[in-house]
């Protein structure tokens, strides 16, 4: 178990070190939009990680709102990401493409309705 934890800790440090190298590249990025944006998606899914290696125990874990923020931001961008992929998919089954999304589908189609329609 002793084994099992310090690899754990090693594997942790390496993915802050990956953590922090990213978002010092992102802060050469000239478009300020995209820098935002990246350095968003960067901190929620540090945020996923956080999680994922607090050991289960709630009381080892404490987020700070920008955190639960960039979380919810992340999950959101994964659920259209999965929207896309499962849209592509049936673009290659057809051979008609349906356009692209009416903004209001896209806003409907989050991650928590992905997860209840079970298409995961």
């Amino acid at each position: 178990k002793q084994w099992y934890q310090r690899r754990v800790r090693e594997i942790l440090n390496d993915f802050l070190v990956h953590f922090r190298n990213i978002s010092q590249i992102m802060d050469c990025v000239t478009c300020d939009k995209c820098r935002l944006w990246g350095k968003i998606q960067i901190r929620g899914l540090g945020t996923a990680l956080k999680i994922l290696f607090s050991g289960g125990k709630p009381e080892n874990l404490a987020l700070e709102r920008g955190e639960v923020v960039t979380l919810f931001n992340a999950f959101n961008q994964l659920s259209h990401s999965l929207h896309y992929v499962k849209q592509f998919k049936d673009q290659m089954d057809y051979s008609e493409y349906p356009g692209p999304p009416e903004e209001s589908d896209r806003k409907q189609d989050n991650i928590f309705s992905t997860f209840s329609r079970g298409e995961l």
